[in-house]
C-alpha cells in the first residue's frame, strides 16, 4: 500500500511539473519607441518604386499603433515569412541609423505580422488595409 501512495505521489509530481513548465512562451514585438522612431519605411518588395518613407508624426503614430502592443504564442523560426499572398517589409528607424524591422502580410483571408525569430502575430484586415493606404 506504501508503495502504490508513493507511486501516486511520484506520478502527480510529474503531471504538475510537466504542466507548470510546459506554458508556452510568450513573444511581443521588439520595434522601440515610438518617441525615439524618427521615421517608417515601407517597402513592397516589388522591383521598382518599392520604398516609401514616412517621418511625419501623424504618419508614425497610425503605423506604430498597429504594431504596438501585440502579443503572440506563435514563435517565427524564419527569415521571412512563408508563401504570402502580399507582404511587406516595415522598419521602424531611429535618429542612430538603427532600424528594426517587421513584415506585415495577407496569407489566405487572414492577416498578419511577422518579426523574424520573434513572433508571427494575428491582425485585422483593417490594420492590414491601413498599411496598403500608405503604400497605394
Amino acid at each position: 500500500m506504501r508503495k502504490f501512495i508513493l507511486y501516486v505521489l511520484i506520478c502527480a509530481f510529474i503531471v504538475i511539473g510537466t504542466t507548470a513548465c510546459s506554458k508556452d512562451k510568450e513573444y511581443t514585438l521588439n520595434i522601440g519607441k515610438l518617441d525615439e522612431i524618427s521615421s517608417i519605411t515601407i517597402d513592397t518588395l516589388a522591383q521598382e518604386e518599392n520604398i516609401k518613407e514616412f517621418s511625419d508624426k501623424n504618419s508614425i503614430n497610425e503605423i506604430y499603433n498597429i504594431f504596438s502592443e501585440k502579443a503572440t504564442n506563435v514563435e517565427s523560426v524564419n527569415d521571412n515569412p512563408s508563401n504570402p499572398d502580399i507582404l511587406y517589409l516595415i522598419k521602424f528607424n531611429n535618429s542612430n541609423d538603427e532600424s528594426k524591422s517587421a513584415y506585415i502580410y495577407k496569407k489566405g483571408n487572414k492577416y498578419y505580422i511577422e518579426q523574424p525569430y520573434n513572433g508571427i502575430y494575428k491582425i485585422t484586415e483593417e490594420e492590414y488595409k491601413t498599411i496598403e493606404k500608405f503604400v497605394k
